[in-house]
């Protein structure tokens, strides 16, 4: 039920060589359905009606469902502030006597931002002295740009002591529809979590399990998780440069898949309309950020996990797209 035990050392090894953190294979970690299944579970197995659990918006659109599911009160707050960071202020004025979990996410879905130096400090000290817990959905792990360093909760001595954190294999591998991940944390989190577990998932892909035990150790696999964030850092950085001199607007993404362009130079609102109205005409599929949020002007988010080829042609849409719109 709790995943391969060689899997699982592998992932606890993991976070001994890059964040110093100790995890018990036995007791500490856990091999899901993707990471999406047991944040899932460890929602339902830690939240209880009338609970806040405090999450920063725009955000991964499996949280709000499972918190109201399992009872509890969801709290937005912004993730950003008016200079595009991080907003710890209002991370810690929502978190108070009654909340009972906050839940981060970096690299980010969909900004594309990351936790930046000293935030979870600041997080610390406001939780100290309380029991308020933390999950941290960290799937896109090492895919940061720009040399940023990877952050995770785990290497926070005093977080991960409250804190649950997931990572993906589908993320990490390219093959995201495979739905096999992890969770580590604390051994009394991690009990109750795999009592939803039990009777939700139970086994998880078990030749799957078996192929990444084998694969995970070579050579071959340290040099793909090696090189991801410069992977894709160049294909960022291609998307971006092809439309660097368009109406379109951006900030480029920090991490994590996605970039998000802000389309206010070509369209008035209704990012939603407009972006199904590109894929029925441009053959360009993106996701409008007002399906997570209502954003302060129209902004559509794309996926940069692309084949080279494909991302030209979206650039040669993207360049017609602004060339029809433009006003």
């Amino acid at each position: 039920m709790a995943g391969r035990e060689g899997l699982r050392a592998w992932i606890c090894n993991r976070y001994a060589q890059r964040n110093g953190a100790a995890y018990d294979v036995g007791t500490e970690c856990t091999i899901g359905a993707g990471a999406s299944s047991l944040i899932f579970a460890a929602i339902q197995a830690l939240v209880h009606t009338g609970q806040e659990v405090v999450v920063q918006t725009p955000a991964y659109d499996l949280y709000a469902p499972a918190i109201q599911l399992a009872g509890g009160i969801l709290k937005e707050v912004p993730l950003l502030n008016d200079d595009g960071q991080w907003n710890l202020p209002a991370l810690r004025d929502a978190c108070g006597p009654h909340t009972r979990m906050v839940i981060l996410n970096t690299p980010h879905n969909p900004t594309g931002t990351t936790c930046p130096p000293g935030f979870l400090d600041g997080l610390q000290a406001q939780l100290s002295g309380t029991d308020t817990l933390i999950l941290s959905d960290e799937v896109y792990g090492p895919i940061v740009h720009d040399g940023r360093p990877e952050t995770s909760l785990a290497a926070h001595p005093l977080l991960k002591e409250r804190s649950l954190v997931f990572g993906s294999f589908g993320k990490l591998l390219q093959v995201t529809g495979w739905k096999i991940g992890w969770a580590v944390g604390p051994a009394a989190l991690m009990a109750e979590l795999r009592k939803v577990h039990q009777y939700d998932v139970f086994s998880t892909g078990a030749p799957l399990q078996a192929a990444l035990e084998r694969f995970l150790p070579s050579a071959e696999a340290e040099a793909h998780l090696n090189g991801l964030a410069g992977l894709y850092g160049r294909k960022r950085d291609r998307l971006l440069q092809g439309i660097r001199d368009t109406a379109w607007r951006f900030t480029p993404a920090e991490g994590g898949f996605f970039q998000v362009l802000d389309a206010s130079r070509l369209i008035d609102n209704n990012d939603g309309q407009w972006a199904r109205t590109w894929t029925r005409t441009h053959g360009l599929a993106t996701i409008p950020l007002d399906a997570f949020y209502a954003p302060p002007r129209p902004m559509v988010r794309l996926c940069i996990a692309k084949e080279d080829a494909t991302l030209d042609a979206a650039i040669s849409c993207l360049r017609q797209i602004a060339a029809d719109h433009v006003h």
